[in-house]
């Protein structure tokens, strides 16, 4: 489970450990910040961090994992989806009822410390 400041949570069991590098700033941040909403479906309720296109080196290799090593530099998938429900199974992952995507309330994104 990761857990971020703000108590927004994500279920994993495939976490490797990562030092973040460079975030970027696109558009919907942006948004997020001026009008605090995107549409009528995502709306800030709660304090969020923005930051969704990221990258990173990295910092630990966990047991199991082959395709990786320490130091590598790798590009972060900002979304994670359940990989259970019908969507999932079927590979329709855009439709996920569980999905996670950093800086998209309620969930926060990666641009901290």
């Amino acid at each position: 489970m990761l857990m971020f400041e703000d108590g927004s949570r994500h279920k994993t069991t495939r976490l490797k450990p990562i030092s973040m590098r460079k975030i970027g700033i696109c558009g919907s941040d942006v948004k997020y910040w001026t009008d605090g909403r995107i549409g009528n479906h995502f709306i800030v309720q709660n304090p969020m961090l923005l930051g969704h296109e990221c990258s990173g080196v990295v910092s630990k290799i966990g047991p199991g994992v082959s395709h990786l090593k320490e130091g590598d530099r790798i590009a972060i998938e900002p979304h994670g989806v359940c990989r259970c429900c019908e969507f999932c199974k079927k590979g329709r992952y855009n439709l996920c009822p569980n999905v996670f995507f950093l800086a998209t309330p309620p969930d926060s994104g990666a641009l901290a410390r």
